[in-house]
């Protein structure tokens, strides 16, 4: 297995909605992206200063499948429609996991 990691945090001037849609986006793409196991994204909490404000996980079925998930149209309409723009930065790390 090959997990993907990411924290977003976005522009102070994301609304609700565009937060709500960031992660409604990315938690859909189980259904269309081949190798996507599981997706889990969530807004933070927001009990402290300085936090990301969309964290989420990615579980595929190996590194070609996180390969291929980096073009697969889905995503990248979720990307460029819902969270480029209001998008401040980024941090991602990806794990492999032996079975």
């Amino acid at each position: 297995m090959f997990e993907h990691f990411g924290m977003l945090r976005l522009k102070p001037e994301a609304t609700t909605a565009q937060r709500t849609a960031i992660v409604d986006g990315l938690n859909a793409l189980t259904d269309v992206v081949p190798g996507l196991l599981e997706a889990h994204a969530a807004q933070d909490a927001g009990l402290r200063d300085g936090t990301a404000d969309i964290i989420f996980r990615m579980v595929f079925a190996d590194r070609e499948a996180w390969t291929a998930y980096g073009t697969h149209p889905a995503h990248v309409a979720v990307i460029q429609d819902r969270i480029a723009p209001v998008l401040a930065s980024k941090l991602f790390g990806q794990v492999e996991k032996s079975a």
